[in-house]
């Protein structure tokens, strides 16, 4: 498009618009900003669902404790199992029932067995492998559990309860009577 200059009285040739090159430059500029931007949210997001299981695993674990305890509270005989071939970790007999906690794929699974009706089923689950130690001594049950290694960026999650027993209760080793 050609302009004519009034003072001079001859054309010049007045831009429409970008050459290539800065089109080019500010697509590459707008690329860069994009792919910063698009890095970042993907890193929230990981870091958010990360958060997230920890806080579940945080949960689940409590919730565990909790019941443990009070369970271990209640009872007249735990038993514990030091062999890793025994399905039960912990064997609690109160006075209503027996409760098992037992190793499951990703966390423990506590069975309410009831002289009369069906047992109850209670899922502790995690959001990775953990492998658990049950033991007594003297007048204290401890549970802990440590998770596999993993490539996660994670901390490993470590589990440490301890319940104490009532004074009329007894602690068994193993299959002891």
């Amino acid at each position: 498009m050609m302009r004519r200059d009034r003072r001079h009285g001859r054309f010049d040739a007045c831009r429409a618009g970008a050459s290539l090159v800065e089109l080019l430059a500010a697509m590459t500029a707008a690329s860069v900003v994009m792919s910063a931007a698009v890095s970042l949210v993907h890193r929230g997001y990981a870091l958010e669902s990360r958060s997230r299981q920890t806080i579940a695993d945080e949960r689940t674990a409590l919730r565990l404790a909790r019941q443990l305890r009070a369970d271990v509270h209640a009872a007249d005989r735990v038993r514990w199992a030091a062999a890793s071939d025994e399905p039960w970790l912990i064997m609690i007999d109160m006075p209503l029932g027996t409760v098992t906690y037992a190793t499951t794929a990703m966390g423990l699974e506590r069975i309410v067995k009831r002289p009369v009706g069906m047992p109850s089923r209670e899922d502790f689950t995690f959001s990775r492998q953990v492998s658990w130690v049950a033991h007594g001594d003297g007048p204290l049950v401890s549970l802990s559990g440590t998770s596999v290694a993993d490539r996660s960026r994670r901390p490993p999650l470590v589990v440490d309860i301890a319940a104490a027993l009532a004074p009329r209760a007894k602690l068994v080793h193993g299959g002891e009577p």
